[in-house]
Order: structure tokens, then C-alpha cells, then sequence
């Protein structure tokens, strides 16, 4: 039982990292589109992937939280 509970550690210590790496990435790119004069449509389309990215590791940050609480 304890190593499965390293285990959970470990993995929701690694989520977090990725979502705090995505977070800096998508307000990098957030930034970066408000300052420009002229955007491309390729610009503000990986912005919206970065978003989606951002958003699916919360939801599963927030989903992994639910089941841990049971």
C-alpha cells in the first residue's frame, strides 16, 4: 500500500509541474499576441491549443484531487 502511495506522490507532483510549465506557456504566448500589432491566424490558433492543453491538466488536476477525497 505504501508504494502505491509513493507512487501517487510522485505523479501528482509531476502534473503539477506540467501544468505550472503550461501556465507560464500559455501567459508567455497570451502576452506575446496582446502586444502584437498584427497577429496571424497561426499565432492565435496555437495560442487557443496552449489554452486547451492548460485546461485539460487542470481538469485532470482537479479530477485526480475528486478521486483521492473517496
Amino acid at each position: 500500500m505504501a508504494k502505491k502511495q509513493k507512487i501517487r506522490k510522485r505523479e501528482e507532483a509531476r502534473l503539477y509541474q506540467l501544468i505550472d510549465r503550461q501556465k507560464q506557456k500559455y501567459f508567455r504566448q497570451k502576452s506575446l499576441l496582446e502586444r502584437s500589432i498584427d497577429p496571424s491566424e497561426d499565432v492565435r490558433l496555437q495560442l487557443k491549443m496552449e489554452e486547451a492543453k492548460y485546461r485539460f491538466l487542470l481538469r485532470e488536476a482537479r479530477l485526480l484531487n475528486e478521486r483521492t477525497k473517496l
